[in-house]
């Protein structure tokens, strides 16, 4: 490693330990009071307040995976797909969503003006009259009854027609389409001005809240694939890893990959994954007993991976370590360390800028 320069690293100390550290640099004292010494070429010690900007976190010893990695696709799942068709003949005057946009259910999608929409809330709204004048008509409320089953079949919501009162402005009222369920919005027919049919699609709804991913493995990792084993997602942004179990290994090969497809559903809080969303997964194919200390820990510096590991009286030694395994946040540690050693994660680089500032 090369000397670094007294200036850069009183920067960098300034940075973790603020105004009040000390160290030597070129054989002079910069400061006083000394939080940070250097003890040895490969120890430093520093005072309580010194040790308080630092990030410290315990080795531990347990069942670490042995990991697939392997990348794939996000998609929705066919049953959680829903397409939401016109009930009704008529023309698309409105539309208030976009493709791509994820949508609440009951959410108006879209109004449509229709003759035969028209016609069935009249006839509700007599109905509705009807029974007003006369509570106890058995008719009236019987046609009323069925007025509303009229409107539910044109895709009417509820939440509509019992705002409608008798002798309202209701003559020049569109059919309000509405999402029947929460989730993004796949597809979009929709368009205003056109005129539509009963049956025409108008949008594709997919429920995101578990989805799909399809990953391709090697022919010579297939024997170590089966039916059932864990499936993790990073979805990044330090969210928590999404789990998932394998469910289907495809029987044939993708000719022009030279893959086979595996697939896992996967459970998707808060919609972090999107469909056609391309990400990387693991999975998980067996477990071991093993020293685990935490990825940010390392220090990597030419060819060297070191930690700087706490001792008793606020000393940190500067530890060579070889691993064997790593996760998204923890490796395997094969040597260097043991269960029960605190380890610095943040301000490891800083104390390594200390042991060699003094004498450069």
């Amino acid at each position: 490693m090369g000397a670094i320069k007294p200036y850069l690293m009183a920067a960098w100390m300034v940075a973790l330990f603020g105004m009040g550290f000390a160290f030597e640099a070129c054989n002079k004292q910069v400061q006083e009071p000394q939080m940070v010494q250097k003890i040895s070429d490969d120890t430093v010690k520093l005072t309580d307040d010194a040790v308080k900007n630092l990030k410290i976190e315990k080795v531990i010893k347990n069942d670490f995976p042995q990991k697939l990695t392997l990348m794939g696709k996000i998609s929705v799942p066919e049953d959680r797909i829903v397409n939401v068709p016109s009930r009704v003949t008529g023309r698309t005057d409105a539309i208030y969503v976009a493709s791509g946009e994820v949508v609440k259910e009951g959410e108006p999608l879209c109004s449509i003006f229709s003759a035969d929409f028209s016609v069935a809330r009249e006839e509700f709204l007599q109905s509705l009259r009807d029974v007003r004048i006369d509570p106890q008509d058995r008719d009236a409320r019987h046609m009323l009854e069925l007025s509303k089953k009229k409107l539910n079949t044109l895709g009417v919501s509820r939440l509509d027609y019992e705002k409608w009162v008798p002798g309202g402005n209701s003559k020049n009222e569109n059919l309000l389409v509405r999402a029947p369920l929460s989730g993004a919005l796949l597809g979009k027919n929709a368009v205003i001005g056109n005129l539509v049919n009963v049956g025409d699609s108008l949008f594709t709804i997919g429920d995101l809240r578990k989805v799909w991913f399809a990953g391709d493995i090697y022919p010579e990792d297939l024997s170590k694939v089966r039916s059932g084993q864990e499936v993790e997602i990073d979805p990044g942004n330090s969210a928590p890893m999404l789990h998932g179990k394998v469910s289907f290994i495809s029987p044939a090969m993708d000719p022009n990959t030279r893959t086979i497809k595996i697939r896992a559903l996967m459970e998707n809080p808060g919609s972090q994954l999107r469909a056609d969303m391309y990400v990387q997964g693991f999975i998980i194919i067996s477990t071991r007993m093993a020293v685990i200390a935490p990825k940010d820990a390392l220090v990597h510096l030419e060819d060297t991976i070191f930690v700087f590991k706490r001792l008793p009286g606020n000393l940190f030694k500067k530890v060579s370590v070889t691993t064997d395994g790593d996760t998204t946040k923890t490796v395997s540690v094969s040597s260097g360390l043991t269960e029960g050693d605190e380890v610095v994660t943040e301000g490891g680089l800083l104390l390594d800028a200390a042991l060699h500032g003094a004498g450069t």
